[in-house]
């Protein structure tokens, strides 16, 4: 007949394994725990109930040393939309906003081989030789300026020129002479002489208006 526990007797006078304690310790252990039981008074209230079972407990020595005197904290009542609108000015006031980091930079590279003056060209590396202001015009006398202002300037040899286009906030959605500018420079008749262009500098009118780079 298999007996999986015989083996148990003798492991334990090996040593192998442990029996901590017997069953004659277990019921020790019980009867002490239920005698502690039937001597508590089963008339009294919880709380003194509990004194009484803690009769003979003694405190630890720790936690009878004198606490740290720490004053009370002070807590401020906030504003967390005022403090957010003094962290954008202080922000504004003394921040270096990057033009090509905000939503009205653009950029284009017309030439093949234009990408390659693009940073030049945007960090205002370029010497501007001649403006050109389209404010106040519709979209038929911009363009035609915008033709006449770019071929006179490379006729003149200019190598970079800046428009100023304007940031279109009396458009009804985009700034519709801002995006027209950006598709003249790539027409047949302009894109032969522009290499490529980028939104302004801060200092020179950030997104309303272009640098300009022109082939000589």
């Amino acid at each position: 007949m298999h007996k999986p526990f015989e083996i148990l007797e003798q492991w334990v006078r090996e040593g192998r394994i442990t029996i901590a304690e017997s069953p004659e310790t277990l019921d020790s252990h019980l009867d002490r725990m239920e005698a502690a039981f039937e001597s508590l008074p089963g008339h009294l209230p919880d709380g003194e109930l509990f004194d009484f079972a803690m009769r003979d407990v003694k405190a630890l020595g720790w936690s009878a040393g004198p606490l740290h005197h720490r004053p009370p904290l002070e807590i401020q009542p906030q504003n967390d939309e005022a403090e957010a609108l003094r962290v954008l000015e202080e922000f504004l006031r003394n921040g270096n906003i990057d033009v090509e980091d905000s939503a009205e930079y653009i950029e284009g590279s017309v030439h093949p081989h234009g990408r390659l003056y693009l940073n030049d060209l945007r960090s205002g590396r370029f010497s501007i030789q001649a403006h050109l202001d389209l404010h106040g015009l519709n979209q038929q006398e911009a363009r035609f300026v915008l033709d006449e202002f770019l071929l006179e300037s490379v006729r003149a040899g200019f190598s970079c020129v800046r428009v100023i286009h304007g940031r279109g906030r009396h458009s009804h959605k985009n700034p519709i002479l801002k995006e027209n500018v950006q598709r003249w420079l790539c027409t047949r008749r302009l894109s032969r002489h522009v290499i490529a262009y980028t939104s302004a500098r801060r200092c020179d009118g950030g997104g309303g208006a272009v640098y300009v780079l022109l082939r000589k």
